[in-house]
C-alpha cells in the first residue's frame, strides 16, 4: 500500500476544499484521490489518457456513482471537463483537483 500524498488546498474557495493523493497511479496507471469539503470526502479513481488536443487528458470515476469524466488539464484556454459544473461555470472540483495534484509535481 503505497503512503497517501500530502493535502492539497483549493485557496479559491471561501470554505477550503483539500485535495489528496491517495494512491500515485501504478504500473496499470490508474491512481485515486480524495477531494474533501465540509468534512463530506469523495474518491475518485483516474487514469492518465492520451489527449492530441493539447494538454494532459485523464479519465475520472467517482466510486459509488457511474459518473465518469474526461477531463483535460493544461494552460487556461485547453482546460475542460465533462461534469455539470463545469458545463454550468467553467470550473470544476475535477479539474481543479488534478491541476493542483499537477502544479504540486504529485502527477
Amino acid at each position: 500500500m503505497s503512503k497517501v500524498g500530502p493535502v492539497v488546498s483549493d485557496a479559491a474557495e471561501s470554505v477550503p476544499r483539500l485535495i489528496r493523493l491517495i494512491r500515485q497511479p501504478g504500473p496499470d496507471g490508474v491512481g485515486v484521490f480524495s477531494i474533501t469539503k465540509d468534512r463530506r470526502t469523495q474518491f475518485y479513481v483516474f487514469k492518465e489518457i492520451p489527449c492530441a488536443i493539447g494538454g494532459r487528458g485523464f479519465a475520472v470515476h467517482r466510486l459509488g456513482l457511474a459518473s465518469l469524466y474526461h477531463v483535460r488539464v493544461g494552460m487556461p484556454r485547453e482546460c475542460s471537463c465533462e461534469c455539470l459544473g463545469f458545463l454550468a461555470h467553467g470550473r470544476c472540483k475535477h479539474l481543479q483537483g488534478l491541476a493542483a495534484l499537477i502544479g504540486h509535481d504529485l502527477l
